[in-house]
């Protein structure tokens, strides 16, 4: 009797150690559930939220930031301002995901810094984590210039961050231009140009002035080679020959004519870094010279002038003295005087 007890004792405990577990297991996988609401943002796509559920992680590059709440179809979640443009797409066409962002986390607790950090490029975009494929929200700061925000014909009823299309979509965007701009091009006026070209091209080389030239070239290759086997002999004995006079040379120069050039290459170099300053004297007593040679240029010219008046005047009284001697000698005669009658 006392060791049924026992057993019912230790199943019983078995049992609720197993109910504690499960509690703890469902307690852990819902924490994020019961974590209390952060900031509420919603965004709105226009490419397919396939594999994107609620409950998703919102990344900051990486970095879990909160959760998905809902994901619905613009024209269930406004009605009124998609009802006249239900059949021609649009914003009738938008999907509006709403997601939560911990309040310990984010930096937009107010309009005002959310708008600034728009400006500067925060958008949302759907990523896929790794081989797993699993869809999650990413946010990021990207060029506002290449995913502008997106206008919308009514008002929101949470704060709006802009969406920007995945990768992905990206991709499949860039991939339909190129198609398109393939199927504009006329690609076989394109592979018709391209086989003149060729053919062109053949007809050069097989019976053209290309031909011509690829035999000429490979008759002077024949020559050339036949050259060079014949002076094959001759051409070894001149590398030899060169080769000889070059460690020569290098002998020399590391011998006593080495030393003796290298000191009149020093003797040179000094003379050249002297020859600056030579220069310059020589340059200062020509301008003396020249300052000497204008200020007797200056005080020699009156004194010529006046030798050369001198020696005009001297001219004049030998020329007189020539003439008239009596008169140098003895003066000029007395006036004559009329006489009285």
């Amino acid at each position: 009797m006392g060791g049924s007890k026992a057993l019912y004792f230790r199943v019983g405990l078995m049992v609720l150690g197993g109910l504690a577990a499960i509690v703890g297991v469902a307690a852990w996988i819902g924490a994020g559930r019961l974590q209390p609401a952060g900031e509420r943002f919603e965004t709105y796509f226009t490419e397919s939220v396939q594999g994107l559920d609620p409950g998703a992680a919102v990344r900051f590059r990486g970095v879990q930031v909160g959760r998905v709440i809902s994901i619905q179809l613009a024209l269930s979640e406004y009605p009124d301002a998609t009802r006249g443009t239900a059949t021609q797409g649009g914003a009738a066409a938008l999907v509006v995901v709403r997601f939560d962002v911990e309040r310990s986390l984010t930096e937009l607790r107010t309009p005002a810094r959310e708008t600034q950090a728009v400006d500067v490029g925060l958008r949302v975009r759907m990523s896929s984590q790794g081989l797993t494929g699993v869809t999650y929200l990413e946010a990021d700061f990207l060029d506002p210039t290449r995913f502008p925000p997106m206008q919308v014909p009514w008002t929101p009823r949470y704060r709006v961050i802009p969406s920007a299309p995945s990768t992905l979509t990206q991709f499949q965007s860039q991939a339909e231009a190129l198609l398109g701009e393939l199927r504009q091009a006329d690609v076989a006026g394109m592979v018709r140009d391209l086989r003149a070209v060729l053919d062109a091209v053949r007809e050069q080389i097989t019976t053209g002035e290309g031909y011509a030239t690829l035999v000429g070239a490979a008759d002077a290759m024949r020559s050339l080679d036949a050259t060079l086997k014949a002076a094959g002999p001759a051409t070894v004995e001149a590398v030899h020959a060169a080769r000889d006079a070059a460690e020569a040379l290098r002998q020399l120069l590391e011998g006593p004519l080495g030393g003796e050039l290298t000191a009149a290459s020093a003797s040179l170099r000094s003379g050249l870094a002297r020859l600056p300053a030579m220069l310059g004297t020589i340059e200062a007593t020509a301008r003396r010279l020249d300052a000497v040679g204008a200020d007797a240029n200056r005080d020699v010219g009156p004194l010529l002038r006046d030798l050369r008046a001198t020696a005009e005047n001297l001219r004049a009284i030998t020329e007189q003295m020539r003439l008239y001697p009596s008169r140098f000698l003895f003066g000029a005669p007395p006036p004559q005087t009329e006489e009285r009658r």
